[in-house]
């Protein structure tokens, strides 16, 4: 039951791909990867952003695929050694 639901909103994700905003929590945000972890739903997405400007991921979590936290900066170009702009597919 819950891969569908991923399914579904990976699915619906992709499909808004060419929209400016993403449709499911605000911000700029593309390339997502969902997963089920402790009964809470996860979204990694890029960040989009200047090909230099894009040195960091955020997260975002939702109980119920509604409402929507934000865990900012989660990992960076600091932590990733190699890497030094434009961090994409965090998956």
């Amino acid at each position: 039951m819950k891969q569908s639901y991923i399914l579904s909103l990976f699915l619906f994700l992709s499909l808004k791909a060419f929209s400016q905003q993403n449709p499911v929590f605000p911000g700029y945000y593309a390339d997502p990867e969902a997963i089920v972890y402790n009964n809470t739903y996860w979204i990694f997405p890029t960040y989009s952003a200047p090909y230099n400007q894009q040195v960091k991921f955020d997260a975002f979590s939702s109980k119920d695929l509604v409402n929507w936290t934000k865990h900012s900066n989660i990992l960076d170009t600091a932590e990733v050694k190699w890497a030094k702009r434009a961090m994409w597919h965090p998956q």
